[in-house]
C-alpha cells in the first residue's frame, strides 16, 4: 500500500479517482537463515542484484539485524532492475553500478552476460515467486549465484470481496497491474468469476512480462507503456483517456 501511494496521488492529481486495493502483501519467508548467512558473508561477493524495492528494504533490515555495516555495499557492484529500486538505495547514500534499459530479469542477464560473469560470486536476495531465469542464466555463464528467499508475496485478507463488489457494480474503468504477481493473485482471489466480473474494465500492464502473464490467462491487455515504470504507465493512462 505504501509503495502505491505516489502512483495513487498522481492519478488523483490528474483528475482520476484511484482506488487502492492491493492483491499482494509482502510477508517474511519461513526462515531468514539462508539470507542471514549470505548477509554475514557479504565481503565474499563481488556483486549484489536487487530486483525490487522489497528486496532492498529486506536486505538492509537483515544487515541491521546482523550488525553488518551498510558501507560495505560500496565495495560491491550493485545491480538494480529499474529506477524505483535505484531510488530505494538513495536513502542509504548508495547508487547502483548498473541499471539496464530493459527493466526485467532479461535486461539484467543481457547486460551482465555482455560484461562477463564467469568466476564472479553474486548475491541475489529474491522473492519466493521470482522466475528462475536470472539465477539459471548467470550460473550457466559461470557465476556462483547465492539466491536466498528474502520475502514472499501473499494475498491480503478481505480484499477479494472489496474488488468483487466494485467489479459487480461496474465501478472500475481499469485495473493497473504492476507485476505478474498482482495479476495472478487477482485470479486466485476471484477464480473463474474474473472473466465474468471484468466486463468492460480495462487491464493496464506495467510491462511485457506482466502482459504475457495476463494474455496467457486468456485476457487482453488494453495498455502497456513503452518504458516499464509506474511513471510511464501513468503518462500512458493520461494519453489513453485524452
Amino acid at each position: 500500500m505504501a509503495q502505491a501511494a505516489p502512483f495513487v496521488a498522481q492519478i488523483n492529481a490528474q483528475g482520476g479517482v484511484a482506488i487502492c486495493i492491493p492483491t499482494i502483501e509482502v510477508a517474511p519467508p519461513a526462515s531468514y537463515k539462508e539470507l542471514d548467512l549470505a548477509v554475514v558473508d557479504l565481503d565474499t561477493y563481488q556483486m549484489v542484484i536487487l530486483t525490487s524495492v522489497n528486496a532492498v528494504q529486506t536486505l538492509f533490515a537483515r544487515m541491521l539485524e546482523n550488525n553488518q555495516y551498510f558501507g560495505m555495499l560500496r565495495q560491491l557492484e550493485l545491480v538494480v532492475v529499474g529506477p524505483k529500486t535505484a531510488e530505494a538505495l538513495v536513502q542509504y547514500k548508495l547508487r547502483p553500478a548498473l541499471m539496464p534499459a530493459d527493466h526485467r530479469a532479461e535486461g539484467i542477464v543481457a547486460e551482465l552476460l555482455a560484461r562477463g560473469v564467469k568466476g564472479k560470486r553474486i548475491f541475489y536476495p529474491r522473492a519466493a515467486a521470482a522466475r528462475p531465469l536470472l539465477a539459471r542464466e548467470l550460473r550457466a555463464a559461470g557465476a556462483t549465484v547465492v539466491d536466498p528467499v528474502a520475502y514472499e508475496t501473499v494475498i491480503p485478507q478481505g480484499n477479494a470481496e472489496k474488488i468483487r463488489i466494485l467489479l459487480t457494480a461496474g465501478e472500475l474503468d481499469a485495473i493497473c497491474f504492476s507485476s505478474s504477481s498482482t495479476f495472478r493473485h487477482l485470479q486466485q482471489m476471484l477464480g473463474a468469476d474474473l472473466a465474468r466480473l471484468k466486463g468492460t474494465t480495462a487491464f493496464f500492464s506495467i510491462g511485457p512480462q506482466t502482459s504475457k502473464t495476463i494474455r496467457e490467462s486468456g485476457f487482453e491487455v488494453d495498455l502497456e507503456p513503452e518504458t516499464w515504470t509506474m511513471d510511464a504507465l501513468l503518462q500512458a493512462m493520461v494519453n489513453y483517456y485524452r
